[in-house]
């Protein structure tokens, strides 16, 4: 570990990643705090809750610009210098709180999160091709684990500042200092991560499909379309608790122990610690069962989780499930991913990536505003339902589809 520890490339993705982390995840709760303060909350919230997970969907496409791009690294510290652009010219505008500046602020914010995206399948070819393969699993996991350190701690900024200051302008400005602290740490190792001729961008006319099967095949025992039809869903069940918990929490408040913006916080946090344990842990009960069993209870998580929603939906109680749900997504994607590498071939790592990625959240955007509508035409309790039965769902597919 203290030998990886000191490897230049992991030091150089880690601490651009701890940056770009830490901006994300301040105006995140930023721009949910600055949505709730419209008139009908609900519709501006709801409108970020969906936006956000759309960017998402476009891994496809991004991923294999990445793999196309022959500059990489050049490429990568530009996306994070247009970055801090962006949101320098967002806060010049967010000081007026209008519908309009308010479509115009998400608007930036999603461009940015694109080009986030594009930038992560350019950090994941790094990856490939600079890190051992018995390496690789140990490094997306320190990486990943930085991600979900450093997310509680741009909430927590996020929150300070809006309470401290009630400066939303400041945040954009200081969102934007730490895209420019991300591409100095990338200029600063630049040889660290600059791409081996083998992984040079070049047109690639080799359809992501048979490869996606192929690898689903291998690494899972289970089709593609079942093991990622699974997953999609498995992932709108996640996602959509971030969408029904910054609802459920306005409509809570009176009972609520701690503020709107704290118990947002306090949700981010169980769950990014989650995270973490799930993906830092060698040696628990987890760790000892199959790539199918993982799946199952990964499923099991949000269910549960949506039970404590609709039956007691006491703070304590849904920050225990939330954490279940972090814990068993840092099981199992790891592990996942880490299994799949070895078998892609380098020029084809953003667009396989990518495509999995755009597969799995396809369906999010759709779910999450159909759970958003449901719960503000019909209720809570609807959407809770709802979403317990596509768990159940989930679960019947996968056992049906492992006894094949």
């Amino acid at each position: 570990m203290l030998t990886l520890l000191k490897n230049r490339t992991l030091q150089t993705i880690a601490s651009a990643n701890f940056f770009t982390t830490l901006g994300v995840s301040l105006f995140n709760i930023i721009l949910l705090t600055y949505a709730k303060n419209f008139p009908n909350p609900h519709w501006f919230v709801a409108i970020v809750s969906v936006v956000t997970v759309v960017p998402y969907v476009f891994g496809g496409l991004t991923g294999r610009l990445a793999d196309q791009t022959r500059r990489k690294t050049n490429w990568l510290i530009g996306t994070k210098v247009v970055q801090a652009g962006l949101y320098l010219v967002l806060a010049q505008v967010i000081t007026q709180q209008t519908v309009v500046v308010f479509y115009v602020v998400v608007a930036i914010n999603f461009i940015s999160d694109l080009l986030g995206r594009y930038g992560g399948s350019i950090l994941t070819i790094v990856i490939q091709d600079r890190i051992g393969p018995d390496d690789r699993q140990q490094v997306m996991g320190l990486n990943a684990s930085v991600s979900t350190l450093v997310e509680p701690l741009g909430q927590t900024l996020g929150v300070l500042i809006i309470a401290q200051w009630h400066d939303y302008a400041l945040a954009g400005i200081v969102n934007a200092m730490t895209f420019i602290g991300a591409a100095s740490c990338l200029l600063a190792g630049h040889s660290a991560i600059q791409s081996t001729p083998k992984v040079a961008g070049r047109p690639r006319h080799i359809e992501a499909w048979p490869v996606i099967q192929r690898v689903m095949l291998t690494t899972t025992r289970m089709g593609a379309v079942s093991y990622l039809g699974i997953l999609m869903i498995l992932n709108v069940a996640t996602m959509s608790i971030d969408a029904i918990l910054n609802l459920m929490f306005i409509d809570l408040a009176s009972r609520m122990p701690v503020s709107y913006s704290v118990a947002i916080l306090m949700v981010n946090v169980v769950f990014v610690t989650g995270s973490v344990l799930g993906g830092i842990t060698k040696n628990t009960w987890f760790d000892r069962l199959s790539l199918f069993q993982l799946l199952l209870t990964a499923i099991l998580a949000p269910m549960l989780t949506y039970v404590i929603l609709l039956v007691v939906p006491q703070l304590i109680l849904i920050l225990g499930g939330m954490f279940a749900v972090g814990f068993m997504s840092g099981k199992l994607d790891p592990k996942m991913f880490a299994i799949m590498m070895p078998q892609i071939d380098t020029h084809l790592t953003g667009t396989v990536f990518g495509t999995i990625s755009s597969i799995v959240t396809l369906a999010a955007p759709v779910g999450s505003v159909g759970i958003v509508l449901l719960y503000n035409l019909v209720g809570a309790t609807a959407a809770c339902s709802v979403m317990i039965g596509v768990s159940a769902l989930a679960l019947i597919w996968a056992v049906m589809a492992h006894r094949q």
